[in-house]
């Protein structure tokens, strides 16, 4: 009786193995780190970028306030007799035109 290189031999659990496989070549480590570092910066710029739009946002909700407060007192203190020029006139076109600067970066930057 000649046997089969491939039937189990009496007492194995599965089927005879067909060929060995070569074992996979270690990762080298510094590709690792270089890897993980790249991973790292990519979420930290998109961190980065999230934030400074939250904070850009936030400027642009502030300055609009401040700009329609100041016009606002400016107009009622015209229509009152007061000086309406200075401050709150002043104020109205400082934050207006900060306001617009911040809209132009925000835009420049995200082209």
């Amino acid at each position: 009786m000649t046997e089969n290189p491939d039937e189990p031999l009496e007492g194995d659990i599965g089927p005879a193995a067909r060929a060995v496989r070569p074992a996979e070549p270690e990762p080298d480590p510094a590709d690792e780190m270089r890897r993980y570092a790249a991973e790292r910066e990519e979420r930290r710029r998109r961190t980065n970028a999230v934030s400074g739009r939250v904070a850009a946002f936030l400027g642009a909700a502030l300055l609009a306030f401040l700009t329609y407060d100041a016009v606002r007192a400016a107009v009622d203190d015209h229509a009152h007799g007061r000086e309406w020029i200075y401050p709150p006139g002043v104020v109205a076109a400082v934050c207006g035109v900060m306001l617009v600067a911040l809209l132009t970066w925000v835009v420049h930057r995200t082209k």
